[in-house]
């Protein structure tokens, strides 16, 4: 019975585990991003790129919201 529950908690964890990065589900507009990061190619964003693989705007903060280091927030 100890062996079966171990070797169930094991197969589980493998399985979540090793689901592979590579077959996430992204948006179209986030997808050509983050291949180019996968082959190691620079992103053609001028003014960088955020956590989402979305290219900035001029002047925009990559960092998310929350705590007090943005105005209002």
């Amino acid at each position: 019975m100890k062996y079966s529950l171990l070797a169930a908690a094991l197969f589980a964890l493998t399985l979540s585990a090793c689901g592979g990065a590579k077959n996430q589900a992204l948006p179209e507009t986030e997808k050509a991003n983050y291949e180019r990061a996968l082959r190691g190619e620079d992103v053609d964003c001028p003014h960088g790129i955020d956590a989402n693989g979305n290219c900035l705007k001029e002047g925009a903060d990559p960092r998310p919201y929350g705590g007090t280091s943005k105005p209002g927030h």
